[in-house]
C-alpha cells in the first residue's frame, strides 16, 4: 500500500505516540494543554492557519488515540485533553 498506513492495534500507547508524532498534532495538543477548561473547536480553528476540514482531521485523530475529550453543545465542539491518559502513558503535558 502506498502512502499511510493505519496502525491496528489495541495498544493505547502505540495509539498515543503514532497520534503525536504528527507535528500539527503535537502542536493541537501544546495549545489545548494551555487551556485547562479546553477550547471550542472554532477557537483553535480560528487560531490557526488551519482550513476547518484540516482541523477536525487532526482533532478527530487525536479523539481517536484518546490524547482528546470531544464534548458537543448543540452544534457546537469542545475539545479538552485527557491529562489523565497521557499521565497513565508517561506524557507530561507541561513538557509538550
Amino acid at each position: 500500500m502506498i502512502g499511510q498506513q493505519k496502525i491496528q492495534t489495541k495498544d493505547p500507547a502505540v495509539r498515543i505516540y503514532k497520534a503525536l508524532a504528527n507535528p500539527t498534532r503535537l502542536s493541537l495538543v501544546r495549545k489545548l494543554a494551555d487551556k485547562p477548561r479546553g477550547e471550542d473547536g472554532g477557537e483553535l480553528c480560528a487560531k490557526s492557519l488551519l482550513s476547518q476540514p484540516t482541523m477536525s482531521h487532526h482533532l478527530a485523530k487525536l479523539v481517536e488515540a484518546g490524547i482528546v475529550i470531544e464534548s458537543k453543545y448543540i452544534t457546537r465542539k469542545s475539545y479538552i485533553l485527557n491529562r489523565k491518559l497521557l499521565a497513565i502513558n508517561g506524557i507530561d503535558v507541561n513538557r509538550l
